[in-house]
């Protein structure tokens, strides 16, 4: 994980260097400045109290400069990539993988199935109880391995 970098002694107010020339400023877990190429963008405030003080703390009350929370948020998908929620369960149902023992595969199976239903879109066929459990295996580590692949690869 990318080091936080705390701005006061509160720990909901840091920034972290998310890639070159990309910092972003976070109060609790919500994006709220991005410093790009050294240039600062700070949202207007639509939080709270205490997240209004932190933009005060980041910017040093420059109002003026602030972008509308439209503005700011295209910035955001802009530059600030969405996760990957495949890749993110893969790696979670391979490391379950890794930890079930041999013996346990209809637990692992149970369990890899959870994870993959939280993808939106990701549907199991209707004889999926009557699939064998080496089957059920077979095609769990079949999604995992899509879920893995590198982009363009």
């Amino acid at each position: 994980m990318t080091k936080k970098h705390y701005l006061r002694t509160t720990k909901n107010l840091y920034y972290i260097d998310e890639k070159p020339q990309l910092r972003v400023y976070y109060s609790y877990t919500t994006p709220v400045a991005l410093e790009i190429d050294g240039n600062l963008k700070v949202s207007q405030s639509q939080w709270s109290v205490t997240t209004a003080k932190h933009l005060t703390w980041i910017d040093g009350g420059n109002k003026q400069d602030r972008l509308n929370p439209k503005e700011f948020n295209e910035l955001v998908k802009q530059h600030i990539p969405e996760p990957n929620f495949i890749k993110t369960v893969s790696t979670v149902s391979a490391m379950f993988g890794i930890m079930c023992n041999k013996n346990e595969e209809k637990t692992k199976n149970k369990f890899q199935k959870k994870f993959f239903e939280k993808i939106e879109g990701m549907n199991f066929p209707d004889d999926w109880e009557t699939l064998t459990e080496e089957e059920k295996s077979r095609r769990l580590e079949g999604a995992t391995k899509i879920g893995l692949k590198k982009e363009g690869g």
